[in-house]
């Protein structure tokens, strides 16, 4: 069922002329520039004036609710659209894991991603949160979700509209998913990951049986590196990604991109043999999460940027070791973005190398 509420969003010339000048400078920035200060700063302002100084210079902003509570005999998802017009360019987030289960689309939409809601619909794009009744259960039925979802999208867009999917963590790996399970890019033209675990998550030794108490998720236990159910469900989607029909008519004509929260790209890494023994060899190079007071491997560069090959070289120093990736090469993703190790979530600067990549490949008519 569908809920509509209408409000009234434009911007002022000034305002609009501001927004056009960041754009530019998001459109042409380098790949390996990391977005400076400044311009991390100007955004949220910008667009809280955006907000603020409204004229009528853009059309309505409808909102629209749009939820299916079960499908195909598992439980469904919810979404909340932001809709500037006739939807002809569509950014859809895909969220990640969630046990709680308790937040709503509408409330992400207009809360944590209104930056991004009101900058991409200043440029005539319709931005929309898709989440699941169930963020915590097989990756497989939440990828089913959003290849249901994508279909009755296409039912309600302009013919040849322009999508692109943005997925955070798991929301990344749902999307992969229905890739390979569709054995089809779903109309999708630009798909980006933020620090997702294509190769999976790798927490420090120190967090030990913790895990298996603290995540014993159906979707956690696919993703933790090691895990049976991590080598059945990443075994499959392998299976399928290595076939020319996916690699020449699915993955090859999107425009793809993996954003880490961790630079493993240059030099060595060195572990001392304490952090070794509390950690993993990756812990330099990885996101992380704190519990407790205590720090934790999360996101490994290579699994993040899902290379291809994420075997290292090792050399044994006086207490310490360090490591090398063998293998830069990521055949999945035209392109990667590393960043300093941060704590897994989806900080601003990398909310901005998304929308950069994505304006950037704006795909023409198809």
């Amino acid at each position: 069922m569908k809920y509509f509420r209408l409000f009234l969003c434009s911007t002022s010339v000034v305002i609009h002329t501001a927004c056009a000048g960041l754009v530019a400078n998001i459109s042409s920035s380098s790949h390996k520039e990391v977005v400076d200060i400044t311009t991390m700063r100007l955004l949220p302002l910008l667009l809280c004036l955006t907000l603020i100084f409204s004229s009528h210079s853009h059309a309505e902003t409808g909102t629209v609710l749009y939820d299916q509570y079960e499908v195909n005999g598992h439980p469904g998802f919810l979404s909340a659209w932001a809709v500037h017009g006739p939807l002809d360019k569509v950014l859809l987030i895909v969220p990640g894991f969630d046990t709680k289960n308790d937040s709503m689309p509408i409330d992400e939409l207009y809360d944590d991603f209104a930056m991004v809601t009101l900058f991409m619909g200043l440029y005539g794009w319709d931005v929309i949160y898709f989440d699941y009744l169930d963020g915590a259960m097989d990756l497989t039925a939440n990828a089913d979700n959003l290849a249901r979802f994508i279909e009755y999208l296409d039912t309600q867009a302009e013919p040849n509209y322009h999508l692109a999917i943005l997925g955070g963590s798991m929301g990344g790996i749902v999307a992969r998913t229905a890739f390979a399970h569709e054995n089809s890019s779903m109309g999708v033209d630009t798909y980006v990951s933020i620090d997702s675990p294509h190769w999976g998550v790798y927490l420090s030794n120190w967090v030990g049986d913790l895990a298996g108490l603290a995540i014993d998720y159906e979707a956690a236990h696919q993703m933790h590196h090691g895990d049976p159910a991590y080598a059945e469900h990443y075994g499959r989607l392998r299976n399928i990604e290595s076939s020319p029909y996916f690699k020449n008519q699915v993955n090859g004509p999107m425009n793809t991109c993996a954003i880490a929260l961790s630079d493993g790209s240059e030099g060595f890494w060195e572990v001392s043999w304490h952090d070794q023994l509390t950690h993993n060899k990756y812990y330099p190079v990885s996101s992380y999460f704190k519990q407790s007071g205590l720090k934790s491997t999360y996101m490994p560069y290579h699994s993040t940027v899902y290379l291809d090959n994420y075997t290292t070289e090792k050399k044994m120093r006086f207490g310490y070791a360090t490591y090398k990736y063998r293998s830069q090469n990521s055949s999945y993703f035209d392109k990667t973005i590393a960043n300093p190790a941060d704590e897994h979530a989806a900080p601003r600067y990398a909310i901005i190398q998304a929308l950069r990549f994505i304006l950037q490949n704006r795909p023409q008519v198809k």
